[in-house]
């Protein structure tokens, strides 16, 4: 049976950060590895223009594909806004049976080090520096992601098919809460909650930086992936 894993990255983010990721699964035969570059995130686009259903068509037209490709099982792995991608698309295709939610927020922003209501307050002067200095991008682009969280802030209660939640615990983006709140809302049962150890947002990318860790945690990735007693033996609460 031809399986295939697509990687989708977060909100602002590049296929850079979880390039480790990828490459280290592909080192598994058992699986084709794909990974894609959300509208609006390339370096030669205008990311201004870009609304956010464009990045759910973008991500079905690669699903459909897929399936056209004769690929029968498919695995997703949504890093931040990736996540929220992952389950609006598990509700529209069958051939989906595993996601990841990698440091993902259903929430509109959450710093732990600035109380921001992004929502109601529309004097954006405030938070146009930390946008470029965190996100490097814009205010408006940012509501594209307020607008899709939004409209399917329910999706979590429709996804039934195996599910892992990692989250790390020096995430300075994302409260653990969140992580919480995505184990708790999941119609499944078949599903996985495990905090990350001494890990920030960012935990996948292609820098040679931290090596050995990050074997560690792609590890535990394709072990859930393959499932089986292996994964019931090694999966823990925290990594």
């Amino acid at each position: 049976m031809k399986k295939a894993i697509l990687i989708i990255h977060d909100f602002s983010g590049t296929t850079y950060d979880n390039e480790y990721l990828a490459n280290y699964l592909q080192l598994d035969n058992r699986f084709s590895i794909f990974i894609k570059t959300l509208p609006g995130h390339a370096i030669d686009e205008n990311y201004q223009k870009v609304k956010y259903e464009e990045w759910l068509k973008e991500v079905d037209q690669t699903i459909k594909q897929l399936i056209n490709y004769g690929y029968q099982e498919l695995y997703l792995i949504g890093h931040g806004l990736g996540g929220i991608i992952s389950a609006i698309c598990q509700t529209k295709f069958q051939e989906i049976k595993k996601i990841i939610f990698l440091n993902t927020s259903f929430k509109y922003l959450n710093f732990k080090n600035n109380k921001i209501d992004i929502i109601t307050n529309k004097d954006y002067k405030d938070y146009v520096e930390l946008f470029e200095n965190t996100f490097h991008t814009s205010i408006p682009f940012f509501l594209e992601f307020v607008k899709l969280v939004k409209t399917y802030q329910n999706v979590l209660k429709e996804i039934d098919i195996d599910s892992l939640i990692l989250q790390s615990e020096l995430d300075e983006i994302i409260s653990l809460e969140n992580a919480k709140d995505i184990y708790d809302n999941i119609k499944t049962d078949s599903k996985t909650l495990t905090y990350l150890k001494n890990e920030n947002h960012v935990v996948l990318s292609g820098s040679n930086f931290n090596l050995e860790r990050k074997k560690e945690i792609a590890e535990y990735i394709r072990l859930f992936l393959r499932g089986g007693k292996k994964w019931k033996k090694n999966k823990k609460e925290k990594i």
